[in-house]
């Protein structure tokens, strides 16, 4: 049985991978964040615009106008449960003792 040296890996193999630094995820946690209102905001701004096209008459197919509803219901609600999961969680920091 022959037994091989450890030779024949090279040095990238070896290289551990690079951790972001804080302000990098700090940096993309804040986009991750914007982009997800930003995501809300249009499901928001599409939904009115259906709703209005179809109250003027010229959208014929009212299941894209509940969907379209339904969807931005949804995402703002989601919204608000985060908001209120990081606000309870801000108090609960706060609470605890030094």
């Amino acid at each position: 049985m022959e037994i091989n040296g450890l030779s024949n890996i090279s040095m990238m193999q070896l290289t551990t991978p690079k951790t972001p630094t804080v302000a990098e995820t700090t940096k993309s946690f804040g986009d991750y964040l914007s982009n997800a209102l930003d995501t809300v905001n249009e499901a928001q701004v599409t939904s009115d615009k259906l709703t209005q096209q179809f109250a003027a008459g010229q959208v014929q197919d009212v299941h894209q106008v509940t969907i379209a509803g339904q969807k931005a219901t949804i995402l703002l609600q989601l919204t608000t449960q985060v908001r209120n999961k990081v606000i309870e969680s801000y108090q609960e920091i706060m609470r605890m003792p030094l």
